[in-house]
């Protein structure tokens, strides 16, 4: 008599996928991503954090840039250009360090911002505090707002 063992486990299903135009792409960046992980990734730039802004009198700039001094920043303007400038330093410790994360960024950056009016830029002023950078450009008189009084008609 011969003796027939049936498994008792069930059948195992792969979730089933559709098909899309970048279903392809998806598994190889899923693909790629499994097989290098962090080490796969491009390194992230630094990109400071801005906030441009406009009263009746001025433009202002707010830019964050924690961790960064005066020194290590450069402002211009030319034209309706406005352009900032900074160096992040890495730590000084950096070569005696293992990292098992690293995500503060660190290198050169520059941001050029189009200024929607004209400005005064002799009259422009620059303030850091607590790791924001205030920029106020005092606009051209052609620029602001005007109010315009309204005549009530009988």
């Amino acid at each position: 008599m011969a003796l027939v063992r049936r498994d008792a486990r069930p059948m195992e299903i792969t979730p089933f996928r559709t098909w899309g135009p970048f279903s392809l792409l998806e598994e190889a960046n899923r693909l790629f991503e499994e097989v290098l992980g962090d080490f796969g990734r491009p390194a992230v730039a630094y990109v400071a954090p801005a906030d441009l802004y406009e009263t009746d009198e001025a433009l202002v700039l707010e830019m964050a840039v924690p961790g960064l001094a005066p020194e290590d920043l450069e402002v211009s303007l030319e034209g309706n250009k406005l352009t900032v400038r900074g160096q992040v330093k890495p730590a000084q410790d950096a070569q005696v360090r293992r990292y098992y994360l690293q995500e503060i960024p660190h290198g050169s950056f520059v941001r050029t911002f189009t200024l929607p009016v004209e400005v005064k830029g002799d009259e422009a002023k620059a303030e850091f505090r607590h790791g924001i950078l205030r920029l106020t450009l005092p606009k051209v008189a052609e620029a602001r707002a005007k109010r315009i009084p309204i005549q009530v008609v009988q």
